[in-house]
């Protein structure tokens, strides 16, 4: 299922392939959040635009005690993917500013020692929110890398998702998780396997240049992508 962006969103999406064509990806730190969700009746398909993930209109909501979300922060650079960090509860300014300072800076410097690093993320309004946007301007080695808003199709990390969710399917106990401990275990686990291969990581990030252009030579028209929950 796929959604068509508006006009407004179309331009901001061609002029940022644009800007972006030939831009050097390696020092991008792409991110996101995900929301997995095991229930006895199976996998939830979820259908909704970017950074509308806590937003009840656009949740699937479970009415038997079968479904235990988990929600994960994660990262993916070309030299890796980072720490799959676990969200507890419901995701503000405040704690998503405590991952990108505490789980994100870390990893980036011990990848990136020196000069400035880039970091994308959607316009969320947790991500644009007061305390996040503060704590990226006093950051002198990191950048925050302008993104259009609703752009699945150009990041890759959505990518990194839908493997995670592929590799939680081929492995999927008889038994659903009933704890959220059990459900964190499965997905982080997945996530590990995933990140283990370097060649696919890196691929993801080297096709960005295809997408830029791609985006490009659409005039800027993307797509909403659907999203597959376990």
């Amino acid at each position: 299922m796929k959604e068509l962006l508006a006009d407004e969103h179309n331009l901001y999406l061609l002029a940022s392939a644009e800007s972006n064509v030939d831009r050097n990806w390696d020092r991008v730190i792409f991110t996101n959040e995900s929301t997995f969700t095991s229930a006895n009746d199976g996998p939830v398909l979820v259908y909704r635009p970017q950074g509308q993930r806590y937003n009840p209109q656009h949740m699937s909501t479970c009415k038997h005690s079968g479904c235990v979300p988990v929600n994960c922060w994660g990262s993916i650079s070309h030299e890796m993917a980072g720490i799959l960090h676990r969200i507890e509860g419901h995701l503000e300014g405040p704690q998503y500013q405590h991952i990108l300072q505490n789980v994100m800076v870390p990893s980036v410097r011990m990848l990136y020692p020196k000069g400035v690093t880039h970091l994308q993320q959607d316009h969320s309004s947790i991500h644009d929110s007061r305390v996040v946007q503060e704590w990226v301007s006093r950051q002198a080695d990191v950048e925050l890398l302008d993104w259009p808003p609703r752009a699945p199709d150009m990041n890759p990390i959505e990518n990194m998702w839908s493997e995670v969710k592929r590799t939680m399917q081929e492995t999927w106990p008889v038994l659903h998780p009933r704890k959220s401990g059990e459900q964190w275990t499965l997905v982080s686990d997945a996530w590990d396997e995933v990140a283990s291969s370097t060649r696919y990581i890196r691929s993801r990030i080297e096709s960005m240049t295809r997408r830029m252009n791609s985006v490009s030579k659409q005039k800027g028209f993307g797509l909403l992508i659907k999203e597959v929950h376990f």
